[in-house]
């Protein structure tokens, strides 16, 4: 016959295994094999100054300029699409260029730790426009949009992140109304997120040597920029003002400049001209 301790011995040993069970059941499953758990990856970074080039099916590939900002898979930026011309008519019948007006255009949207993008207007929004493709370290590629409003259309997409301007770059800049040269040095210093226009703010200084109208000392510089497009206010000074607008290299090491002056005494006339500064 069974006495009662051995019973209650009994009872007890069964619940210590009944707990056992319950703290091990994640790791082994109660005699089973254990139990693996999936990791979850991180959603890729994509944040950068991006320029994403659609590409129309009616033809006319249009640069969209965007600092994307993301967070744990929370996309977002304000977008600059390329500059309008009166009265140009395209095939697919957008007025002014290949996808019609676009600035200032707010996306937002996920990437997946894939790379996976996706990227939308609001509901409502005029215009309305998807974006999606996959990015792989600073490119993005097997991308397709579609945009409606003010005009129609749709197409493939490819982008890619352009590095951060920092640093000293000098070169040659040459007058094409006077065929004269003059020596440009810019100290720049890029903002780490862009201002409430989505735009990108460089700090600096600057040196012109060998231009008549503008003294050969450090001028203070500001600009913003936002994909590859700068624009700076280079020089103000009593004879008038010196300024610059162009374009970055992918690789960040070169800047093309076109330039205007425009000038605040008869001493000096407007000029204009173009230039290539190097990363030093």
């Amino acid at each position: 016959m069974t006495s009662r301790a051995m019973y209650f011995g009994e009872a007890a040993w069964a619940a210590l295994l009944l707990v056992a069970c319950v703290i091990t059941v994640g790791m082994t499953g109660c005699g089973g094999s254990p139990v693996h758990s999936v990791p979850v990856l991180p959603a890729t970074n994509i944040t950068g100054n991006w320029v994403l080039t659609v590409n129309p099916t009616g033809g006319g590939a249009s640069p969209i300029a965007v600092y994307l900002t993301s967070n744990a898979g929370s996309v977002s930026g304000l977008a600059v699409g390329p500059a309008a011309t009166d009265l140009l008519v395209y095939p697919d019948g957008c007025v002014g260029s290949p996808i019609g007006p676009f600035s200032n255009v707010l996306l937002t949207g996920t990437v997946d730790s894939g790379g996976n993008l996706k990227l939308s207007t609001a509901a409502n929004a005029i215009p309305s426009a998807t974006m999606t493709g996959t990015v792989s370290g600073s490119s993005l590629s097997n991308g397709s949009f579609a945009i409606s409003g003010t005009c129609t259309t749709q197409g493939s997409m490819i982008g890619i992140e352009y590095p951060a301007v920092n640093g000293t770059y000098s070169g040659t800049v040459m007058s094409q109304a006077t065929a004269q040269s003059f020596q440009v040095t810019a100290t720049l210093d890029q903002s780490s997120a862009p201002n409430s226009a989505g735009l990108l703010v460089l700090t600096g200084t600057a040196t012109v040597s060998g231009y008549p109208c503008v003294p050969a000392t450090a001028t203070a510089l500001s600009a913003s920029f936002v994909g590859d497009n700068f624009f700076v206010d280079l020089s103000d000074s009593p004879s008038g003002i010196l300024g610059w607008s162009g374009n970055l290299s992918p690789d960040g090491k070169t800047l093309g400049i076109n330039y205007g002056f425009s000038p605040a005494s008869t001493n000096c006339m407007e000029d204009y001209g173009t230039g290539t500064l190097t990363l030093q």
